[in-house]
């Protein structure tokens, strides 16, 4: 296994099974900071909860002149308990409002819920 960082940012890894000389010339064509694991076993069983609480949300930040920048959020569960309020409360002015700017958010609107709707 090859744990690939590019730019301090991007967490990649390469699964792939040969011998170290392999290895290590699949590691000189690879940009970034690179570390490699040994493999001890594969399988294993997953704890997934019986139904996932997946949200999917915007953020972003309304200017003055009327234009916005945005960028959609991706949470693959949330505890069953938290409501989007309880989201919204933790995400605005925390988030970035776009991938592109470091300005925080003042918004967040919810996608594909109905209860919340």
């Amino acid at each position: 296994m090859i744990k690939q960082k590019i730019a301090g940012r991007n967490v990649n890894t390469v699964s792939a099974s040969g011998s170290v000389a392999d290895m290590t010339t699949l590691g000189a064509i690879l940009e970034g900071e690179l570390s490699f694991y040994e493999q001890k076993f594969e399988g294993g069983t997953t704890a997934n909860p019986a139904v996932l609480n997946a949200k999917k949300f915007s953020v972003g930040k309304k200017y003055l002149s009327g234009q916005r920048q945005s960028a959609s959020v991706s949470i693959p569960h949330v505890k069953a308990t938290k409501s989007f309020a309880e989201i919204q409360t933790a995400v605005i002015g925390q988030f970035d409002e776009s991938f592109k700017s470091s300005t925080k958010c003042d918004y967040s609107n919810l996608f594909y819920d109905k209860k919340e709707a």
